[in-house]
């Protein structure tokens, strides 16, 4: 294998040693996320093993559960989402490459159409959608992320102005969204760059230090970093998009906690 300086170093070298990142999210040591890395690969091919066997048996006509096979399968294929999703979010916490991310990004939206609902999944989506607008995804990835919103007609401003700014074709326009708490200061961020863009960059910095983590204290994986077991990382993604679309400087973000620095700014100063 040739190296960057053009020697030719063997595969062993490579796979023998240890490549060390400087991690994202210093809540976790590297170590601690390879091995929760380590873990996520393991869990995604037992239920990609599990789900092609329900796929084989319905084609043999083989009834494996006592719910229906597609049922099951369903089932398996959001968990397994979950499980990616929970990757990728480690990956970009240990210091993971922005192209390896973006490779892994496409491969989350594969696992993701057609099965995703509301019901439980709305971080998911706003994910999904921040990332993908980060990253510089193609169109077509947003459509397909769009169509599941419009599927399963729903009306969020958030979601909204994330399509809307990929997607000019994009029709819906509501003025709420599904949980105010703590998605109703994200748009007055967005409302605030009418008047200047220093007040939405103020506003930004606020949400990040005091509403957005504060905001999803219901959730499953708030506080988990104090148990030493599992911690994905923390991060708003959203606040990286609003950035970009709104053409915000974030220099004063930089090493903020939350605030996916790395993510905005991937693609500059390439060659």
């Amino acid at each position: 294998m040739k190296w960057g300086n053009g020697q030719t170093v063997p595969c062993e070298t490579i796979k023998n040693s240890v490549l060390y990142m400087e991690t994202r999210d210093k809540l976790f040591t590297e170590e601690q996320y390879r091995k929760q890395l380590a873990g996520y690969s393991k869990r995604c091919k037992q239920l990609e093993s599990s789900i092609m066997e329900i796929i084989n048996a319905e084609k043999e006509h083989i009834q494996l559960y006592s719910a229906p096979n597609s049922n099951v399968a369903y089932n398996k294929t959001v968990t397994l989402f979950g499980c990616k999703l929970n990757s990728f979010l480690t990956k970009y916490s240990v210091g993971e490459d922005m192209e390896v991310l973006k490779y892994n990004y496409n491969d989350l939206l594969e696992t993701l159409t057609n099965h995703w609902t509301i019901t439980g999944m709305y971080v998911q989506m706003l994910w999904m959608l921040s990332i993908g607008i980060m990253l510089d995804t193609d169109e077509q990835n947003i459509r397909i992320l769009s169509s599941m919103v419009d599927n399963e007609n729903v009306n969020d401003a958030l979601y909204d102005f994330l399509i809307k700014y990929r997607l000019t074709d994009w029709e819906r326009c509501s003025n709420t969204v599904l949980f105010p708490v703590p998605y109703q200061n994200a748009l007055s961020i967005i409302s605030s760059n009418n008047q200047s863009k220093e007040l939405s960059i103020q506003k930004l910095e606020k949400y990040l230090k005091k509403e957005w983590y504060q905001g999803h204290s219901d959730c499953a994986w708030h506080d988990d970093h104090k148990y030493g077991i599992r911690h994905d990382g923390y991060w708003s993604f959203e606040s990286g998009a609003l950035v970009k679309i709104l053409g915000l400087d974030d220099s004063s973000l930089k090493g903020l906690p939350y605030y996916p620095y790395d993510m905005v700014h991937w693609n500059e100063n390439k060659i």
